[in-house]
């Protein structure tokens, strides 16, 4: 047995047909005759908002044009609000993935503005569209999101309409008891003097729910609290219909079919009073459903041919108001080649000159030969650029990769050299016996300490090579930074118990958009390079937290700290190599590295220090 979800009864409206006809063709007037941007704005507003329910593809057509116009009028809000109705009616048309794009550009304008009522909407309508889509991981995000905001601002009616929301998901997956739960929290942030029509329609949600729990008696009890709403007020008919639809089906499950027959007569009359055909095709439907139950055959097929008489009188219907609307577009087209064929008419008779006739003749005739002959030449001359643009490119190329192989032999041959023979020497001492075991221990520390330093340096030295060489666009995806933090501690614990130094953290739980390997690097970077220059038994602050619109995570140090020449040298690539608080060695490429790394992500590298201060580095991030 079917029943109409109450969220979705607005969606049925008495029909108007001659009226919004006039009103179509008033607004399309007005487009004709009107170029200045505002107008067109409020033109094209009106004319997708009539035909957004019944026809979504024509509105986006109205939607985008106004989106146009309200761009370059520089009106914000309005552009804004026109990709959120393309949205609203992608999603009608059921194609999530533009009704999504939408949503989402509507998002970033809302929030660029801080205009969290619309804002709040928006992300609600976001979370719609993945409920829609079965994604339940991102409807709860973008739910949750809605209800932060309108939590923080005291907004009842919005954190109503998302407790609404979630409970009419939880209903369609059959979590009855979640769904009754969301309900009542919907109900307690409602005020039913303001909006006693929220109040029914989550009375009806209730009684819906109550009805597939199988307990008949509580759902009749809701329907009937709505109906008590409706009957002192002036209600559109078809509320009552979709009303009386429900009262009609819980009475036939449970097997009361002289009363669930007479709530179907009322559902139809009331239906048929609004015109609202779709309830109507439904009461028939579930008439034959419970004459089906029933095991009467003869009532359950007359009530079949009803059901899909009238379903095909629909269609005929739709397909007729599709005819009239391309007949409209047609009539459209020919008004608009009148008024060109008269514009070109009048330029014809301004520039007409019957004594140069037969010289314009002959010179476009010579004017089109010397036109060929010179399309050929620059032919000629573009496809010799573009050749000349290919040898020049592999030059480049050449000397870059030219580059990166001077570099790199410079690295091995002085930065790597230098390391190996420490270990080697190191290693040597290690078997003379005439040396104590403490001495013997701190050559094992200094051993640990070359290798440490030679095992980063060749990261820094691969991860900067591989970068030169292929030079390809990093693909930017979300990055757990709590996780990458982590990480990349743990890789730099070992260095920092050698010199007693606590790594503390402080770090929100955000996402930020950027490459994994690319962020590790760079904070990798950052905590030797702390470790490095700090003395023993100091202490490093690692923070992650989202301000405005960047994410910025940043590693201070109670180190020996840096001039502003320094600073000034590594923000100018200059930077070389020093030693460390305790004579630790680096190949002077570790920043120069960071900052070509960040760079690839859209990020940056920021720095602030004091000698015998203490540093601190920065890295600011675009948010998602």
């Amino acid at each position: 047995m079917r029943e109409l979800i109450i969220a979705l009864l607005f969606l049925f409206a008495s029909e108007k047909a001659a009226a919004q006809k006039n009103e179509i063709d008033s607004l399309l007037k007005v487009v004709e005759t009107n170029s200045a941007d505002t107008v067109l704005v409020k033109a094209y507003r009106m004319l997708g908002d009539l035909y957004v329910d019944n026809n979504p593809g024509k509105a986006i057509t109205y939607y985008e044009k106004g989106y146009t116009h309200a761009k370059a009028a520089n009106k914000k809000v309005a552009a804004a609000n026109f990709l959120y109705s393309i949205g609203y009616a992608w999603r009608m048309r059921g194609e999530f993935d533009k009704s999504l794009d939408n949503y989402l550009q509507s998002v970033r304008i809302y929030e660029e503005l801080k205009d969290t009522f619309r804002l709040g909407n928006a992300l609600l309508s976001v979370g719609n569209v993945y409920q829609q889509a079965k994604n339940t991981a991102k409807m709860d995000e973008y739910y949750t999101r809605a209800q932060t905001l309108g939590e923080a601002h005291g907004d009842s009616i919005q954190i109503s309409s998302i407790y609404t929301e979630r409970g009419i998901q939880s209903y369609v997956l059959k979590q009855y008891d979640v769904a009754l739960s969301y309900f009542d929290k919907a109900l307690k942030m409602i005020n039913a003097e303001e909006d006693p029509f929220a109040i029914a329609n989550l009375y009806s949600n209730i009684g819906l729910t109550w009805k597939h729990k199988n307990n008949t008696t509580e759902a009749l009890r809701w329907f009937d609290s709505a109906k008590k709403i409706y009957e002192h007020r002036d209600v559109p008919p078809d509320y009552y219909a979709s009303l009386y639809n429900n009262f009609a089906a819980t009475h036939a499950q449970a097997g009361n079919y002289a009363s669930a027959k007479a709530y179907f007569d009322k559902s139809i009359g009331y239906a048929r009073q609004s015109g609202a055909r779709y309830i109507e095709m439904e009461n028939y439907r579930n008439l034959a459903d419970m004459y089906d139950a029933a095991k009467d055959y003869r009532s359950e097929n007359e009530y079949l041919k009803k059901y899909y008489n009238l379903k095909d009188s629909m269609f005929t219907a739709d397909s007729k108001n599709q005819l009239t609307e391309l007949e409209a577009d047609y009539h459209l087209e020919q008004k608009n080649g009148v008024i060109i064929a008269q514009k070109a008419e009048v330029e014809k008779q301004r520039n007409q000159r019957n004594l140069f006739i037969i010289l314009a003749i002959a010179a476009a005739l010579v004017l089109s030969a010397l036109v060929i002959f010179y399309s050929r030449i620059k032919k000629k001359n573009q496809l010799l650029e573009e050749k000349n643009a290919e040898i020049n490119r592999q030059r480049d190329e050449l000397e870059k990769l030219n580059h990166v192989k001077d570099r790199l032999f410079s690295i091995i041959s002085h930065d790597l050299r230098n390391p190996l023979v420490t270990l080697r020497s190191y290693l040597s001492l290690t078997d003379t016996p005439n040396i104590s075991d403490e001495r013997k221990q701190e050559f094992k520390t200094q051993t640990l300490q070359a290798v440490a330093q030679t095992s980063d340096m060749l990261d820094n030295l691969l991860a900067w090579a591989n970068m030169q060489i292929k030079n390809s666009a990093i693909p930017i995806r979300p990055v757990d930074l709590t996780d990458c933090v982590l990480d990349v501690e743990h890789n730099v614990n070992a260095q920092a118990m050698q010199k007693q130094i606590s790594i503390h953290k402080q770090l929100e739980d955000v996402a930020a958009p950027g490459d994994h390997n690319i962020i590790s690097i760079a904070l990798r970077n950052l905590l030797t390079n702390a470790i490095k220059y700090s003395p023993e038994g100091k202490n490093i602050y690692i923070t992650v937290e989202k301000k405005g619109n960047h994410i910025e995570i940043s590693v201070k140090d109670e180190g020996i700290g840096m001039s502003p020449e320094q600073i000034d040298s590594i923000q100018n690539n200059q930077s070389g190599s020093t030693h460390g608080t305790q004579g630790e060695k680096g190949s002077g490429m570790g920043m120069f590295l960071v900052k070509e790394l960040l760079e690839k992500i859209r990020g940056q590298l920021m720095i602030t220090s004091e000698p015998g201060k203490g540093s601190t580095f920065m890295i600011q991030l675009p948010t998602l």
